[in-house]
């Protein structure tokens, strides 16, 4: 089925307040979300296989393992990059505006595209992003330019010896140069997204299971609204009587 970005925006809001996301969380995560399916990067699909955890990560900590003026790691112990990016993010970002140049790397976290969204509004700020990951059998670099909103995304076939995966993502942010891909003959080019002018235009695909499913868990948070406003009116009732 096709909708529109608004739409995602705001289904996607709803379902992340239901899933127990703090407001301006629900804010972030949504809008995320959104500009990787305008990319063509398939946003709500990387959401489906975010949902069958995110339910048991709400109380979750991450741990910080490692800063400095110009560094940051951290351990997510196992959760999406949706609990940590955007305050990993912030801190990259800061340290970077103060000295030029910054690197994130967020250990044992999973849904690592979903980053991407962060970065991209970042970029209005003259910062240039080169984001890298891998998993089992490929490497994916991502670099976004000062000033760019669409990433150009890079896939490396890793050799056999190479595999090993902690599902680590690092992020340079540079504020005086364009991080770009090591180019080879044996890259892989995924091939350029469709334009979001496009997209906007025609509608956004997506796929209809994982819309219902969204939308339930955003109709938990209509239900509980319900619920605490009759309890409210019948203990305001009670008490002018």
């Amino acid at each position: 089925m096709r909708v529109s970005l608004n739409e995602i925006q705001v289904v996607c809001r709803k379902a992340f307040e239901g899933i127990g996301f703090a407001p301006g969380d629900c804010d972030d995560a949504a809008e995320m979300i959104a500009w990787l399916q305008l990319q063509g990067l398939d946003g709500i699909g990387a959401l489906k296989k975010a949902l069958v955890f995110l339910h048991d990560e709400v109380d979750r900590p991450f741990d910080t393992c490692y800063e400095d003026a110009a560094q940051l790691t951290l351990d997510a112990h196992g959760q999406s990059v949706l609990r940590c990016a955007a305050q990993a993010i912030e801190l990259g970002v800061s340290k970077a505006l103060r000295g030029g140049s910054a690197q994130v790397r967020i250990r044992h976290c999973h849904n690592r595209i979903l980053l991407l969204g962060y970065l991209a509004r970042c970029t209005e700020q003259g910062l240039n992003f080169c984001v890298y990951w891998r998993d089992a059998r490929q490497e994916l670099v991502a670099t976004l330019a000062a000033g760019q909103s669409t990433p150009s995304l890079r896939v490396y076939a890793l050799p056999p010896s190479a595999r090993s995966d902690e599902q680590s993502i690092n992020v340079l942010i540079s504020r005086h140069f364009t991080l770009l891909p090591r180019l080879s003959a044996e890259d892989t080019d995924p091939g350029d997204p469709p334009l979001p002018a496009r997209q906007l235009v025609a509608g956004l695909e997506v796929d209809d299971e994982v819309w219902v499913m969204l939308k339930k868990l955003g109709e938990q948070v209509l239900v509980e609204s319900t619920e605490e406003s009759r309890r409210r009116g019948a203990g305001e009732s009670s008490d002018a009587r």
